[in-house]
């Protein structure tokens, strides 16, 4: 079996004690972590730690696994920055700075239903001006020099009663919940790890990024790793309204391995 970790800033709590070698993967798991892991990066039979949106590309042969995610609460690491408050702003072009298709979808399903504000065209690029630029993990967290930053995950809690699902755990469709175990018990016991030592894990990844540590505990803690019913209520409705006018394509059915009894 093989297993991939998006190595995303919000993932770190199960990623970064496999990264940093706290944790030893079993010997018959193949376990690899990509920076910007994407659908492609994917095959048949793999299971993967994605960010929602690219289930997009998999919803036909993979499953979703609620045990294992990655769940924004009232505070996220999706943000959108613009120089004078979001009520003064009316249409301009919408710019995605570095992020992945989890914080597009958020920003698509949240920046006119909740703030009123029409995307001219959305960007990577900076080769015109924007209004307003989507950011997301230590520079969502990290306070801006200028100008106003929301928290769109906060946003997406206010505008829907759920909470904003960044990442999710697929596995093919044709593996059930006994096959899975040995991989599950690996991921909880990196989440177990990850949160033994959150002191160390938020040191060493808040200093590259020269992030207040505070700051990022206050953040961390308004996150969940698995998905409850509500959840996936919330995913099912990011992936409906977020991928209207993307690259992702539409889902029309998801498949979650049932609970276990």
């Amino acid at each position: 079996m093989r297993l991939l970790l998006n190595n995303a800033f919000s993932a770190a709590p199960i990623v970064h004690p496999f990264v940093a070698g706290w944790v030893i993967a079993p010997a018959d798991i193949d376990v690899a972590e990509l920076v910007g892991l994407r659908a492609s990066d994917v095959a048949a039979g793999d299971c993967a730690l994605i960010p929602l949106a690219e289930f997009a590309f998999l919803h036909e042969t993979h499953q979703i696994v609620p045990d294992v995610a990655v769940v924004a609460g009232n505070a996220g690491m999706v943000a959108m920055r613009c120089p004078v408050r979001p009520d003064e702003i009316g249409i301009t072009p919408v710019r995605l700075w570095e992020v992945d298709g989890a914080a597009e979808i958020l920003a698509r399903a949240t920046l006119h239903s909740f703030y009123g504000i029409h995307a001219a065209i959305w960007t990577r690029s900076d080769a015109e001006p924007a209004e307003v630029v989507i950011v997301s993990g230590a520079t969502a967290i990290a306070l801006p020099e200028a100008g106003f930053s929301e928290d769109l995950c906060r946003a997406w809690v206010i505008l829907t009663g759920m909470r904003a699902v960044d990442h999710v755990l697929v596995a093919p469709r044709a593996v059930d919940r006994e096959a899975l175990e040995p991989m599950l018990r690996f991921l909880a016991l990196l989440l177990a790890t990850g949160h033994e030592r959150r002191r160390e894990l938020r040191r060493e990844i808040a200093e590259p990024f020269g992030l207040d540590r505070d700051r990022l505990a206050e953040v961390q803690n308004a996150y969940t790793f698995a998905l409850n019913v509500e959840d996936r209520a919330s995913l099912a409705l990011l992936l409906q309204r977020g991928t209207h006018g993307s690259a992702y394509p539409m889902v029309e059915e998801i498949s979650f391995l049932p609970d276990a009894p």
